[in-house]
């Protein structure tokens, strides 16, 4: 479950950045909006990361439910 909610606001901190990256670059500053893509880069990769790391949990619970003998 933590891993949901680390993807979620891993999610909504990129979007929360594209949306600024955007708005910088519309407003001129652009300083402001590389490091805004910096930041949707970085956090590009971690939610990559979180993502497989789940999907690693996620097979390894169920190779341990397909192989306990009842």
């Amino acid at each position: 479950m933590w891993k949901n909610i680390e993807i979620s606001v891993s999610l909504i901190i990129l979007i929360g950045a594209l949306i600024f990256a955007i708005y910088s670059f519309y407003a001129n500053s652009i300083a402001m909006g590389v490091g805004a893509l910096i930041v949707a880069l970085v956090n590009c990769y971690y939610m990559i990361k979180e993502w497989k790391e789940k999907r690693d949990e996620d097979y390894l619970m169920l190779w341990y439910l397909l192989n306990v003998e009842i």
